[in-house]
C-alpha cells in the first residue's frame, strides 16, 4: 500500500511519500504469540517511521524560515527595491514575508506607489509603531508615503501632521535635496490645513481642443471665473499653477502664508502662495476646490532665444488628472477625458513617485522606471542611466545643454545618445539624439532613469494615462509620409 501526504507550512507546499509492503507469510513452527507481536510491530513500523519523517521535515522547514540570515537577506533586498523603485521585484517578494510590521511596511509603500491610497494608509499606520525605533530609515519612508497618501486624498491636516512627525523625529534620515523637498512639501501642506477637499462631478466625457505653444507643450483654452485664456496641460506639474497677475485676473483669494517649491528640471527653488479655485470647468467635468500654486510671473516666463520669451499663465496639474481618471492626448489636437473605452489598450505599468507619474519601460531587455512629463518637449536621461550604461559611452557625443523650467535656465554638460528604443506596453518608441546627464541635477529626475517627454509619443496618434488601472499606453503608429 502507498500513501501520499500533502500539506502547506508557511506558504510552502511539501509532499511526503510513505510506502509500506505487508507480507502475509507464516510458518507453523512460529509461536503464535510471538508471531502476533511481530505482525503488530510490522504494522506499526511504517506509520511510526512516517510520523518521524514528517516531524523532522516540519522542524527543518520551521528552522529554515525562522533563520535570521534568511529573513535578513530578503529584507535587505526589499529595501533596495524600494530605494531603486524596483516595484515589480518588491511585489514578487511580498508573499514570502511573514505577517507583521515589516510586511505591512513594504506592502504599504507598494500600495502608495501603485495608487491604492486607502490600502496604503491602513498598512502604513499599522506598520509605524513597530518600526519607529527599530528601523528609523523605514519609518521616514513610511511617513513620507503616508503624507503623500493624505495629500492625494485631500486630507491636508493629516498630511501636515505626518510631515511634522517626519521632520521632528526622522529628519536625520533625509539626505541632501530630499530634506529640502520634504520641508517644501510640509510648508505647502500647512498652508492647506483646513482647506476643503477637491471634488469632481460629471456630465459626460470631455473633449477639448488643444494646440502647441511656442515651447512645444500642449495648451487648451478654458474659461475660468469668466476669464478665457490658455492653460498648459502638464502631467509633470505636481499641482495646478497660476502666475500672480493671472491669479489676480481670476479673482483668486490667497491662503495665508508663503511656501517654497522646486522646479523638477532646473532644481531652482521658487517662493509660492496658494489659492483655492472654487470651480474649474473642463468640458463636461466640473472640479471644485482645486489647489492653485501662485508664482511670480517671472518664474513662468521662458526664454526662446534672443529677446523673445513665452509667458505661461496657467498650468493644469496632477490632482486634476487623478480625479478625471483616464486622459488621452490626440495628435490631431484633442484632449479626451473620462472615456473608459480608451483604458482597454495594452500599456506599460504606471506608478507614482509622490505626485509624478512613473512609467516602466523596457530598455535593452530590462524594465526601468522613468518619470513622465507631458510639459517636457524632449526626453532626458539621468545620472542613474549614465551609471548603468556608461560602457556604451564611446558611442555618445559630449555636448552642453540648456534646461528651461520654473525660475529660469540652467546650463549643464551632457552626452548625446544617437538612438534610444523604449518598450512601452506592446509598442516600441524609438527616439533620436537623447541627452544623458552624467551628474546629479538636484531634482526628481536623479532618482530614476530619466524623464519622458513629448518625443516618446511624437510618432503615435495618441497616448493615454489611466489612473484607475495605473497604465500608460501609446496609440497607433503614425504612417510615414508617402514618398513622391
Amino acid at each position: 500500500m502507498h500513501t501520499v501526504t500533502c500539506y502547506r507550512f508557511n506558504g510552502i507546499k511539501s509532499v511526503v511519500f510513505l510506502s509500506s509492503t505487508r507480507e502475509n507469510t507464516s510458518l507453523e513452527s512460529f509461536d503464535f504469540k510471538w508471531k502476533a507481536r511481530m505482525n503488530k510491530k510490522r504494522q506499526n513500523f511504517p506509520a511510526a517511521l512516517g510520523k518521524a519523517l514528517l516531524l523532522a521535515l516540519l522542524l527543518y522547514m520551521q528552522a529554515l524560515v525562522a533563520a535570521p540570515g534568511h529573513a535578513a537577506v530578503d529584507s535587505a533586498e526589499a529595501d533596495v527595491d524600494v530605494k531603486e523603485f524596483r516595484l515589480e521585484e518588491l511585489e514578487a517578494k511580498l508573499p514570502t514575508m511573514q505577517p507583521g510590521p515589516e510586511h505591512d511596511y513594504f506592502a504599504g509603500v507598494l500600495a502608495n506607489r501603485a495608487g491604492r491610497l486607502a490600502e496604503s494608509i491602513r498598512l502604513l499606520n499599522s506598520a509605524l509603531p513597530g518600526i519607529r525605533t527599530s528601523r528609523p530609515d523605514r519609518a521616514a519612508i513610511a511617513l513620507q508615503a503616508l503624507a503623500d497618501d493624505y495629500n492625494k486624498t485631500f486630507r491636508y491636516d493629516d498630511a501636515a501632521q505626518a510631515y511634522d512627525d517626519l521632520l521632528a523625529n526622522f529628519a536625520g534620515q533625509l539626505a541632501g535635496s530630499r530634506l529640502q523637498d520634504t520641508k517644501d512639501d510640509s510648508g505647502l501642506a500647512h498652508l492647506l490645513r483646513g482647506a476643503p477637499p477637491q471634488t469632481i462631478t460629471w456630465d459626460g466625457p470631455t473633449r477639448l481642443k488643444t494646440e502647441r505653444n511656442p515651447l512645444g507643450s500642449i495648451n487648451t483654452e478654458l474659461t475660468v471665473n469668466g476669464v478665457q485664456d490658455q492653460w498648459l496641460l502638464d502631467t509633470g506639474a505636481n499641482l495646478s499653477v497660476a502666475t500672480r497677475s493671472f491669479a489676480n485676473r481670476l479673482g483668486l483669494k490667497f491662503l495665508p502664508g508663503v511656501a517654497q517649491t522646486t522646479s523638477g528640471i532646473t532644481g531652482i527653488e521658487n517662493p509660492i502662495q496658494v489659492a483655492l479655485l472654487p470651480t474649474l470647468q473642463m468640458g463636461r467635468a466640473t472640479l471644485h476646490n482645486v489647489v492653485i500654486m501662485v508664482m511670480d510671473d517671472a518664474n513662468l516666463k521662458v526664454g526662446l532665444g534672443g529677446k523673445e520669451s513665452y509667458q505661461i499663465n496657467g498650468i493644469i496639474g496632477y490632482p486634476v488628472y487623478q480625479a478625471i481618471g483616464t486622459i488621452t492626448f490626440l495628435q490631431s489636437g484633442e484632449f479626451v477625458a473620462g472615456d473608459k473605452t480608451r483604458s482597454a489598450q495594452a500599456g506599460a505599468r504606471m506608478y507614482m513617485e509622490q505626485l509624478t507619474p512613473v512609467i516602466v519601460c523596457a530598455v535593452q531587455g530590462k524594465n526601468l522606471p522613468f518619470t513622465l512629463d507631458t510639459g517636457a518637449s524632449e526626453t532626458d536621461l539621468s545620472v542613474r542611466y549614465y551609471d548603468r550604461f556608461r560602457n556604451d559611452s564611446a558611442r555618445w557625443k559630449k555636448v552642453k545643454t540648456k534646461s528651461f523650467g520654473a525660475g529660469g535656465i540652467v546650463k549643464r554638460k551632457a552626452y548625446l545618445q544617437p538612438e534610444l528604443s523604449l518598450g512601452i506596453g506592446n509598442k516600441t518608441a524609438t527616439l533620436q539624439k537623447v541627452f544623458i546627464f552624467p551628474a546629479k541635477m538636484g531634482a526628481g529626475i536623479d532618482n530614476l532613469y530619466g524623464n519622458l517627454g513629448q518625443d516618446v509619443w511624437a510618432k503615435f496618434d495618441s497616448f493615454t494615462l489611466d489612473f484607475s488601472t495605473m497604465t500608460f499606453s501609446l496609440g497607433d503608429p503614425i504612417p510615414p509620409p508617402a514618398s513622391h
